[in-house]
């Protein structure tokens, strides 16, 4: 016992000589848990944004496969064919069907990636009866949910096919895509992580045994630095990830260009590049947001001629707004240069013109400049539809899109202008909106003027 109490005492007297192990203790087990909280956050992240291109990719697979479909519901061997071709590009599918619409509780297959279900009467299970339900009440969308099969992970499809002439819906699309690829990929960037929080540990007890001041202000730093660079590989992990499915719709798209397509078949090949912009337009806006909300986005302010950015701005619009219908208008002037990032301010003015190109039906859309004080502005008219004054409050926030039959038909991810908004007010610039419901709508950025 007295050996004990002087083994403490020793201990305690170390401590009261050495106050810096308490932090040193400390630190021993804060950097493990931050790294695992963060590991685990960014792996988290990295998962929800994979199930989202998967149902997003599972969605135009079957926006695809629908636009044809309901032309030769009455064709199964055309089907098949297709059928077959959509199964061998892509690996990841365990089941493709096709159905009639039944009585509610059967439906006819007409063709399956598993020849025994053809021309049999498929009595689904209760998850592929209510997606089956969800498809009939909204035609235009397909519904996905998870399910697990023998330990592995898979995503279920439905989506309806409607008649040529109505919205009645005369068959169903199933699909079954596993995940066994993304989950193996996110299980061994869960064991690297486990792994590297194992080094860790060790190195620290290492450590530890060799001297009591492990850890000091300048390795916490690198430490901190460490984890940010982490977050930064995740992040690049995570885009990567994300713009991989691309391929696959490319290459739908490259496999219907070597087909002979009627007039409506290069429309429909027209949609699938549609939804691949889409798609890439959607993965740089997340990507931009996360980057703005985290301060990661770098800002390399330099003298820009105005006059000559926005020409070729304009220049760039000339087709999209002829090809409308539109008169794209600017008037190139003279005007002192404006300190900006080239790059930032090109992406804001390209967004903003074309939001004026893409909201405005008929007329004409106008770029003009002006000097006001000691700041450049730059404002970007239009004829189109017009914003009301209470959906002005809203404009600039995340994910708000006007919600209206005018705008029903026009894609978005209402993120645009917010990220527009964050990018001039970080290069020192300001933005604000005029309006009137149905006259039409002016943007106006300014920006000081180099002296």
């Amino acid at each position: 016992m007295d050996k004990i109490l002087q083994i403490f005492s020793r201990g305690a007297s170390f401590v009261r000589n050495n106050p810096q192990i308490i932090f040193t203790l400390f630190l021993a087990v804060a950097v493990p848990l931050a790294f695992f909280f963060t590991s685990e956050q960014f792996l988290k992240i990295a998962r929800e944004q994979q199930n989202r291109l998967e149902r997003s990719r599972i969605g135009v697979l079957q926006d695809v496969f629908v636009l044809f479909a309901k032309w030769h519901i009455g064709e199964p061997e055309f089907l098949r064919d297709r059928v077959r071709v959509i199964a061998k590009e892509t690996e990841t599918m365990t089941n493709f069907q096709v159905l009639r619409a039944g009585d509610g509780e059967t439906f006819p297959v007409l063709v399956s990636t598993n020849k025994d279900e053809e021309g049999t009467m498929l009595a689904p299970d209760s998850l592929t009866l209510s997606l089956i339900g969800f498809a009939m009440s909204q035609p235009g969308q397909s519904f996905a949910s998870e399910y697990f099969d023998s330990g592995m992970r898979y995503w279920k499809s439905a989506r309806a096919i409607t008649a040529t002439t109505s919205n009645a819906t005369v068959g169903f699309v199933l699909t079954d895509l596993s995940m066994a690829q993304a989950d193996a990929v996110s299980h061994r960037n869960i064991q690297n992580a486990y792994l590297i929080l194992a080094l860790i540990i060790i190195l620290i007890i290492v450590m530890l045994a060799r001297q009591a001041r492990i850890i000091d202000y300048a390795s916490l730093y690198q430490r901190l630095k460490e984890v940010d660079r982490m977050k930064d590989d995740f992040v690049s992990m995570a885009a990567h990830e994300l713009r991989s499915p691309l391929t696959i719709i490319r290459g739908y798209t490259d496999m219907l260009g070597d087909e002979k397509l009627s007039d409506e078949g290069k429309g429909h090949l027209k949609n699938i590049d549609h939804s691949a912009s889409q798609l890439n337009s959607l993965i740089g806006d997340i990507l931009d947001v996360a980057r703005l909300q985290e301060g990661r986005m770098s800002f390399n302010l330099q003298s820009l001629d105005v006059s000559e950015a926005l020409a070729s701005i304009a220049e760039s619009f000339q087709k999209p707004a002829e090809t409308k219908g539109l008169k794209l208008l600017y008037e190139k002037a003279p005007l002192q240069q404006i300190s900006v990032d080239h790059d930032r301010f090109r992406q804001v003015a390209i967004n903003l013109v074309g939001n004026a190109v893409k909201y405005t039906p008929k007329g004409e859309v106008r770029i003009s400049t002006s000097v006001e004080g000691e700041r450049v502005a730059i404002r970007v008219s239009d004829t189109g539809m017009g914003i009301s004054a209470e959906e002005q409050k809203n404009l600039f926030q995340k994910f708000y899109r006007i919600k209206n039959e005018e705008t029903r038909e026009i894609t978005g991810t209402g993120l645009g202008l917010w990220i527009t908004s964050q990018m001039v007010k970080q290069m020192g610039g300001t933005i604000g909106v005029e309006s009137i419901k149905g006259k039409g709508t002016d943007f106006i950025i300014s920006f000081p003027a180099v002296k």
